[in-house]
């Protein structure tokens, strides 16, 4: 019983971390998630609006 509730508490705490990071990072803007944001030479938000 103990071990279930363990179990399942860390589920759903992983599962809010998980969410709680994608938001965060989508606040940022598409070039958050794009893997060559460091050395694009574009505007990003030119990119967006095509």
């Amino acid at each position: 019983m103990i071990a279930s509730i363990i179990i399942g508490a860390l589920i759903f705490g992983y599962a809010a971390l998980t969410l709680f990071k994608f938001f965060k990072k989508s606040k940022q803007g598409a070039c958050a998630h794009c893997s060559i944001k460091d050395s694009c030479q574009t505007s990003c938000s030119s990119a967006i609006k095509k």
